[in-house]
């Protein structure tokens, strides 16, 4: 008898364990499907609720005279785009962020469009009106923009080509130019350094779970269930190919999205041909927002630098 109680409390112990292990990747896995997901049904439902993110009323609103075209990804995806044609011999791609459109770029695109320059704004894959439903954070994602580029290559043969990414869309830009010379200049806002450098803020942000112990089995999961390796696609790892072309970083030192300290490993692998914008007081995507004017000196005042001057050097 005075062995039963410890062989029944270890068996408790035991069961405990188990159900809590079993119960945490249970979790975990549907948190990595839901991250790496986006079903045109969520993302028609959300247009209706949100009739003020429609890329019209936006264009309305900030004056941008952008028409909507279809672009076809060499993988036979049909994306959703706006794109306005350049005045000046220069264009901009504008990237948008993680589960965003390209509705967030309308304002940053009238500011550059009101310079002159052409800009092209898709829906990524699995975003917005465009095709898919599952989200690869720039494994895929770079054909959407071979394909913008392959359309300004047929419209303008002759006219550069830079490109402007917020958060994901920032790490896309720099993932895609490091392997596309066309791309003659770079601005990511918020990018992250890698996935994994930043799964735990991410996972806190969008699933409002505490990153420990969930962030890391997550992003493992998430992995496994896309069948890729995140680091192939780390803007730490690629960004040195983009050199000499020029590159600026924006970033905020409040970020809650992303971490903001992997900003300055990122302008470290970049090298010389890289600036950076650092603010410490802003939050996630937000220096056109709050801080308007010196945000539309520097963008127009690089770009022109990197894509209008005959013998741009870098910053």
């Amino acid at each position: 008898m005075s062995n039963f109680y410890p062989h029944i409390i270890i068996t408790l112990v035991v069961i405990t364990v188990l159900t809590a292990i079993t119960a945490l990747f249970v979790i975990c896995q549907r948190q990595a499907v839901r991250l790496t997901s986006s079903s045109p049904t969520n993302r028609q439902q959300y247009a209706i609720d949100h009739p003020e993110n429609s890329p019209e009323l936006l264009l309305q609103q900030h004056k941008l005279d952008a028409q909507p075209i279809e672009l076809t990804t060499s993988d036979g995806l049909h994306l959703f785009a706006l794109y306005a044609p350049s005045t000046n011999g220069a264009t901009i791609i504008l990237s948008h962020g993680y589960k965003m459109s390209c509705s967030e770029m309308i304002p940053i695109a009238a500011l550059l469009a009101r310079q002159g320059y052409g800009v092209l704004l898709p829906d990524q894959r699995s975003h917005g009106r465009s095709d898919g439903n599952t989200i690869s954070f720039g494994y895929h994602e770079w054909r959407d923009l071979e394909a913008a580029v392959n359309f300004l290559v047929e419209q303008n043969p002759h006219d550069k080509i830079g490109i402007f990414g917020n958060s994901m869309g920032g790490a896309l830009a720099v993932v895609y130019a490091a392997r596309e010379p066309l791309i003659a200049a770079v601005i990511a806002q918020s990018p992250y350094a890698s996935v994994g450098h930043s799964i735990n803020k991410g996972v806190s942000k969008f699933s409002g779970l505490p990153a420990f112990p969930f962030a890391p089995l997550i992003h493992y999961l998430a992995q496994r269930r896309l069948g890729i390796d995140t680091a192939k696609v780390a803007p730490v790892n690629t960004i040195a190919a983009i050199a000499p072309r020029p590159i600026m970083l924006l970033m905020g030192g409040s970020d809650q999205t992303v971490e903001a300290e992997g900003i300055f490993v990122l302008q470290q692998a970049a090298g010389a041909n890289c600036s950076l914008w650092f603010e410490p007081e802003l939050d996630h995507v937000e220096f056109y927002q709050r801080k308007p004017e010196e945000f539309a000196h520097r963008i127009v005042g690089f770009y022109n630098h990197a894509l209008l001057s005959k013998n741009p050097v870098s910053h």
